[in-house]
């Protein structure tokens, strides 16, 4: 039987169609709801250039209202409507695998399929990643620039073994929830890390409701989403680890997606392996995933695109909504 090779199955068009959809399907924090793709962002990063804006008008303020008389001489005076803008910068991305990357998957029945899962799993993985460095490089911003008003920290370095008040419990959530004051109630997904899930799961804490099929798979805490991903920091000091947790409200995070020109692409090279030749996939994105309610300052960025290491920097970010109405609030304990 013929062996099959990654020409026999590839198509661009079909490539790229499939990795997308099923990065969509593998994206955590886009099926919990907390990143919602944004058409106007799409539209952005189809249009070429690395940095855009998002104009909003600020909320019309809480001023007491004029009371009305029939006195023809008394005006009103109109009240301000301040407009402002949120920056963002698009991420130009590739990367690639070789036949020997991809021999599992081209020893299945259907290697297509297979092959674009896994890419599309990868980029998945990506995504989630950025996403979770933007909201530290937000946190950082906050702590620096803003007294630290969206952070619960109860966490601390102490030695011994953590107390119940520094370890993740409901009425650490309830009063993370509380930084966003009256508006809390909009907070509905809730990111952490295995070991304080892990801890939940313990003491029975953990609910799961069905998912879009009926399977009842999805882990809910004080009826918020759990996403649970160990790219979230577990920061260790002298005796103890700080596990940052985010709680984040149904579309904090934009998003948008173009394909680039040869958004999937095929290459061969005959000299490699001494000769042996060897056959290369590359994928191409251009992605945006932005907090919403927050700019990018690029204050801190070498290249054309935000590494994931530079999206977590203070220097990159500033808050441009009232607290209140930004969608993320943080919780730092030690388990």
């Amino acid at each position: 039987m013929a062996t099959v090779q990654i020409a026999d199955v590839y198509n661009p068009l079909t490539f790229s169609q499939a990795e997308q959809e099923s990065q969509v399907e593998t994206n955590k924090f886009l099926m919990s709801g907390v990143l919602s793709m944004d058409p106007r962002l799409s539209a952005m990063a189809a249009t070429g250039g690395n940095i855009g804006e998002l104009p909003f008008y600020k909320p019309l303020g809480t001023a007491e209202p004029n009371y009305s008389t029939d006195n023809p001489a008394v005006a009103s005076t109109p009240q301000k409507v301040t407009d402002a803008k949120m920056v963002f910068r698009l991420a130009s991305q590739n990367q690639s695998w070789s036949t020997m990357d991809l021999a599992v998957e081209l020893a299945l029945a259907d290697p297509s399929g297979a092959i674009t899962n896994r890419i599309g799993s990868y980029w998945a993985t990506n995504n989630e990643r950025r996403v979770i460095q933007s909201a530290m490089g937000v946190l950082a911003d906050n702590v620096a620039n803003d007294a630290g008003d969206m952070v619960n920290n109860i966490a601390t370095d102490a030695v011994g073994v953590p107390t119940a008040a520094e370890l993740i419990s409901s009425d650490a959530v309830i009063d993370t929830i509380q930084t966003m004051g009256d508006h809390g109630d909009g907070l509905g997904v809730i990111a952490m890390h295995s070991v304080p899930y892990r801890s939940l799961q313990k003491q029975n804490m953990i609910d799961f409701i069905p998912n879009a099929r009926g399977e009842v798979n999805i882990p809910t805490y004080q009826g918020k989403i759990v996403v649970v991903d160990d790219s979230l920091p577990a920061i260790a000091g002298t005796n103890r680890i700080t596990y940052t947790s985010i709680v984040f409200s149904q579309g904090a995070m934009a998003g948008g997606f173009s394909a680039p020109q040869n958004a999937s692409e095929l290459d061969r090279d005959p000299s490699s392996g001494n000769g042996g030749g060897q056959t290369l996939i590359y994928s191409r994105r251009s992605d945006i995933f932005h907090p919403l309610g927050f700019q990018f300052l690029s204050g801190s960025v070498a290249g054309q695109s935000a590494t994931q290491a530079e999206l977590a920097l203070a220097a990159n970010w500033d808050r441009v909504w009232e607290r209140k109405n930004t969608g993320i609030a943080f919780l730092q304990t030690n388990g």
